[in-house]
Parts: structure tokens; C-alpha cells; sequence
């Protein structure tokens, strides 16, 4: 296996930003022929989640979790409508009024906490403005699994970050796990390579971050790139209520990376 690079590295906690819009009134003008207003520039809101994030005890079979938007939308990436933990087949959809509906292929398994991110997978009908995502989360045991730990996935060679990869966490510590298993918990990184795995067991894990060129979320030494901790991770030592921690992961493809 192509080995990595790891260090930890600090983060302050990150800032919330607030967006907003002000529209200018104005007064008609009587002169001119209507243009047809102005071109909509607002993404689409989310008005209603069911089951409502944080909702214990989902059944294992049937389930289905419908997002309420303000206005109609479409799924303009199904790959960005992403479980986790992941099941063999992706999660399906189907578009009904406004609402978008997932649903699986596979019962649920019993007494885990699964979450469902939107992220680049939903914009509105009319000119294609992207929801810039949300991350609902629900358990089908009686508790959901609190911790979490973000990070960067970067080129070892360019320390460009890497778009789009699958970071996966493993209670099996064997070394052929990301070859055979699914992991018990993933997340893509966003454009600027970073992640945040949230509501994770307190436990001890191997962390693998994968290129999954086939969106299998297994890893293909054939295709795939790979980066990965070469230490168990236990989110309860990193993470606490003032300081989050980074992990850094260098991507590579050749073993010149290892220096």
C-alpha cells in the first residue's frame, strides 16, 4: 500500500459568516418597456427535514428522509447526495413538489448513526442556483454519536488540495479493510480539500482518505489515490470544546512522496 505523510497541526475555531442580501427600492419608470425583472440570484432554503435531524430510533427498513425546499429544485448531482456510513448502492431520490426524497436500496444497519450531506447535489429549477448544502443526521439506536474531527486533504507534491475525496474511518484495524470493507464512517472534502466528519463514535479508528474514482467508497490500488494515518485516531483525544484539531493528509501517487 502507498504509504503517507501525517502530521496534526492546530485550528482555531473558525468564524460564522453570515450572508445576506439588500434589495434597493426603487421607483417605476413609465418611459420604458418591462425588462422582466430582475434574474434570481438566491439559492434554494430548506423549509422542513423528516425525520427531523437528531431523531432516534428510525426503523432499519423503509426508511425515507424528505427535504422541503422554498421553492422546486432539482438533483443536479445524485453522487452529491451522500450516506454515511455508505451502503453498497448509493442512496436514491426521487423529486416531489418541492421536496426532494431519499430513500435507500438497503435496510439501515441497527443502532448506528447515519448522516445524509447535500452538498453540490441540489439547485433550483429556474436558473440552476446551487444549495450550498446541509447535513442532517439521525440514528436508528436510541442515542446519536457526538463526536467529530476535520481536516485537509492535500497533493504531497503541489500541496494543491484535493477536491472531492473520500475520507473513511475504519473500526477494523486490519490493513486490507479499505480493500474489503466499507468504512463505519466517510465524508467528501470540499474544494478546497477540507472535511468535517461529525457524529462519530468515541472510539479508536484507522483513517484512510481516497481519490474513489468508481464512487464504489472501497479502495482500488488500480485507480485510486490513497493517504492515510499511519497511527490509530481517537477523536475524544483531538477534539474538545475551544480548540479543533486539523489533520493533515498528503495525497500521493508514487513513492516519492514518502520523504
Amino acid at each position: 500500500m502507498k504509504k503517507m505523510f501525517s502530521r496534526f497541526i492546530p485550528l482555531l475555531p473558525a468564524a460564522a459568516l453570515l450572508a445576506f442580501s439588500v434589495f434597493q427600492p426603487s421607483c417605476a419608470n413609465t418611459t420604458q418597456a418591462p425588462t422582466g425583472g430582475l434574474k434570481d440570484t438566491i439559492p434554494p432554503v430548506i423549509r422542513k427535514v423528516d425525520p427531523r435531524p437528531g431523531t432516534v430510533s428510525v426503523p432499519v427498513h423503509g426508511t425515507k428522509v424528505t427535504f422541503t425546499f422554498d421553492e422546486y429544485v432539482t438533483v443536479k448531482d445524485p453522487k452529491g447526495i451522500f450516506l454515511s456510513p455508505p451502503q453498497k448502492k448509493s442512496p436514491k431520490y426521487k423529486i416531489r413538489g418541492k421536496s426532494v426524497i431519499v430513500y435507500f436500496a438497503e435496510d439501515l444497519l441497527p443502532n448506528t448513526t447515519y448522516t445524509i450531506d447535500l452538498t453540490g447535489a441540489i439547485a433550483d429549477n429556474n436558473e440552476g442556483n446551487m444549495f450550498p448544502g446541509f447535513t442532517t443526521v439521525f440514528s436508528t439506536g436510541d442515542a446519536i454519536d457526538s463526536m467529530y474531527v476535520t481536516g485537509i486533504v492535500q497533493d504531497c507534491n503541489t500541496l494543491n488540495p484535493i477536491k472531492g475525496a473520500t475520507v473513511m474511518l475504519y473500526k477494523d484495524q486490519r490493513d486490507s479493510a479499505v480493500f474489503l470493507e466499507r468504512p463505519v464512517a466517510a465524508v467528501k472534502t470540499d474544494d478546497w480539500g477540507y472535511f468535517a466528519l461529525r457524529n462519530i463514535q468515541d472510539t479508536l479508528f484507522r483513517v484512510y482518505a481516497v481519490v474513489d474514482g468508481n464512487g464504489n467508497n472501497l479502495y482500488d490500488p488500480d485507480e485510486d489515490r490513497i493517504a492515510f494515518l499511519d497511527t490509530l485516531f481517537r477523536p475524544v483525544n483531538v477534539v474538545n470544546d475551544t480548540v479543533a484539531e486539523l489533520m493533515k493528509f498528503d495525497m500521493k501517487d508514487t513513492l516519492a512522496c514518502q520523504a
